[in-house]
């Protein structure tokens, strides 16, 4: 049995799809992945955190902009012509792109032959951010719905969005939701005061400063600004960025800080690897999951970082979207507020940093969350889909 996962992004940075291919190996079947590689790759093999990687360029005709829309018509049928060769039993799609690249590999086969197809959806696809006009969001939906009708589940991040695809769809069956949560994370507090230490005072900052912190891809529409924002206007706390940008949109936040004259009280921290993010994030003092709200996918997310906080042990400062609330509230871990209004964002800030009791039982409360919502329970409905099929 061949389960081949299919990535038109950087497989380094597929967590979620890397502990789903972890359930397949341990169900015994054989683990393949075919992942976007550099402009020249024609199927360079490599291997990456143990699995056979293949990897293709997106680019088959070149990094001419004018040439986009050229490479991506090419490399779907490219892609699905490599994915063909490799004769996997069941092929897991990514995302709408590395769907249709999975039907299309299946096209003409005998009904034995063909490859079963999941689709593994890791954003709300009808709702996602771009310059969508109204037919290229009639094509995504229709060509979803037709998808969808040939695989043999499909997988959602959430319930809100499991729920708007079955309705948008009027399907019978709701995709099963898998959230995007790490493992259960063996943290050590004395690590965690060493690397605040190390943060903090090599940055010219006490100790004891009220830290706020943002991690992940360095982005627009995350909240990043609203933290630059956050400490301007509050001078008893400071704010760490950690993550990856592109150089403009890195550059662009730099001079914000110098703008706003707050270089003593922000600091600006490359990625880290996986393995080492909960050293960093429960060094803050509050995570901020503060997503704006410029499209359906932002408001009904469920991201990634969410869950670190919480596996580091870190109370969050929440948008106020049905997912994230819902969190926040069952578990009492932090607070919610309106993601465009600073001043309901610093009075947040100020109840955590001030009320120590209430901090105090946030931290209590991530004891149980963090239980709670780890990889270890998260993927025992997704290792029952798979036993089905292997």
């Amino acid at each position: 049995m061949v389960v081949i996962k299919i990535c038109i992004s950087e497989w380094n940075n597929a967590s979620r799809d890397k502990r789903e291919l972890a359930i397949v190996n341990d169900l015994g079947a054989c683990c393949v992945v075919i992942a976007k590689g550099l402009p020249n790759d024609k199927g360079r093999k490599t291997n990456i955190s143990g699995y056979d990687t293949y990897l293709y360029s997106t680019k088959p005709l070149g990094a001419h902009k004018f040439l986009n829309v050229f490479n991506r018509l090419l490399s779907v049928f490219i892609w699905a012509s490599n994915v063909r060769k490799h004769e996997g039993n069941i092929l897991s799609c990514h995302d709408l792109g590395a769907f249709l690249i999975g039907w299309l590999s299946t096209f003409l086969m005998t009904k034995n032959k063909k490859p079963l197809l999941i689709y593994d959806s890791h954003e709300f696809e009808i709702g996602r951010c771009g310059n969508r006009n109204k037919v290229s969001k009639w094509i995504i939906i229709h060509l979803e719905r037709f998808l969808m009708k040939k695989c043999v589940f499909s997988i959602m991040v959430n319930d809100t969005i499991a729920d708007e695809v079955q309705r948008i769809h009027n399907q019978k069956v709701r995709p099963i939701v898998v959230r995007s949560i790490p493992e259960y994370w063996n943290i050590d507090e004395v690590v965690i005061k060493q690397t605040r230490f190390e943060l903090l005072r090599g940055n010219g900052l006490p100790v004891d400063t009220f830290t706020i912190m943002y991690h992940g891809g360095i982005i627009k529409d995350r909240g990043i600004e609203t933290l630059i924002e956050l400490v301007s206007i509050n001078p008893n706390i400071s704010g760490v960025i950690l993550g990856n940008g592109q150089k403009d949109y890195m550059k662009y936040l730099q001079s914000l800080v110098k703008e706003k004259g707050i270089e003593d009280r922000i600091i600006f921290h490359p990625a880290v690897p996986i393995e080492e993010l909960w050293k960093y994030v429960g060094a803050a003092d509050v995570g901020m999951v503060m997503i704006r709200n410029v499209c359906l996918n932002h408001y009904y997310s469920l991201p990634n970082k969410f869950f670190e906080n919480i596996q580091s042990m870190t109370p969050v400062i929440g948008s106020n979207f049905p997912e994230i609330k819902r969190i926040i509230e069952q578990y009492q871990i932090g607070m919610i507020c309106n993601p465009d209004d600073i001043q309901e964002i610093n009075q947040c800030v100020e109840k955590m940093r001030i009320d120590k009791e209430f901090y105090k039982q946030c931290k209590k409360n991530l004891i149980q969350a963090k239980k709670d919502l780890c990889w270890e329970k998260e993927k025992k409905i997704l290792e029952k889909s798979y036993k089905e099929l292997i």
